[in-house]
């Protein structure tokens, strides 16, 4: 797969400006999907390398952000550019938007969903780093995550034994080799974000549309987004993209979009 190949239809139109989804901390697009039908114009997301197994996972933000605006203009080689993100893929479409206009680019909108703010930090142990990715996964399905899950291990055993042990709440489909190939996918991601802060200010317009169960000063861009414009809908990190709660959602995303 080539960086262009990474850039994929979600939805196709013939009228308006293409949005470009950029992936979350699992690396897919696809969580954007129910999304981008409802949205009259072009829809791509953006995955992120290694999904496919073709390349070994990126452990940086800047990296991932650099390489995207290159695919970006090879595909779209003039604005303007419209960009969404959601978790880690906002703080991605952040730092591409400040690329594209440092590059004398258009970017009308940046949204963002739900994202925390970063900061530089330690890499957590590999049970909890396991222990988000296997809720990351249950949650995109509408499951709880069990009490305890993992507790009995120590901190710092292998992740393949940590994944084996959890296997059993997961999808069949993911088997043995699937499952270790996304969560190095996962977490290379977790290491770029917790290698990362934003340290120059964006001034173009940004849209963050936040959790109302996720509220909190971690979720405060005001100081690095200085044209920002805040909403609030129903549900959690991850219920907000549910049949109950995606129209809410779409509707404030759709309504911060230009043509």
């Amino acid at each position: 797969m080539t960086d262009l190949d990474r850039i994929i239809p979600l939805h196709t139109s013939d009228s308006g400006t293409p949005l470009y989804c950029v992936h979350s901390s699992s690396g897919s697009a696809y969580s954007y999907l129910g999304l981008a039908r409802t949205l009259d114009r072009p829809v791509y997301g953006i995955e992120a390398p290694g999904f496919d197994g073709a390349r070994e996972p990126v452990r940086s933000v800047p990296a991932l952000s650099a390489e995207y605006v290159a695919a970006l203009r090879e595909v779209r080689p003039d604005g303007p550019y419209l960009l969404l993100g959601w978790s880690l893929g906002g703080i991605l479409a952040l730092d591409m938007a400040r690329r594209l206009t440092d590059l004398g680019e258009s970017v009308p909108a940046v949204v963002m969903v739900d994202v925390s703010v970063p900061e530089v930090a330690p890499l957590p142990a590999e049970k909890t780093i396991v222990r988000r990715f296997v809720h990351e996964i249950l949650a995109s399905l509408g499951a709880p995550t069990p009490a305890g899950l993992l507790e009995r291990w120590p901190d710092d055993a292998p992740s393949d034994e940590l994944l084996a042990a959890a296997a059993d709440l997961l999808p069949p489909e993911l088997d043995a080799e699937l499952l270790t190939e996304r969560y190095g996918v996962f977490r290379a991601l977790v290491q770029a974000s917790y290698g990362f802060a934003v340290t120059q200010p964006y001034h173009g317009p940004v849209t963050h549309v936040m959790a109302s169960e996720s509220l909190g000063p971690h979720l405060d861009w005001s100081p690095m987004a200085k044209d920002l414009t805040e909403h609030t809908v129903t549900g959690t990190h991850h219920s907000i993209w549910s049949a109950a709660n995606l129209p809410a959602l779409a509707r404030l995303i759709s309504t911060a979009l230009p043509a």
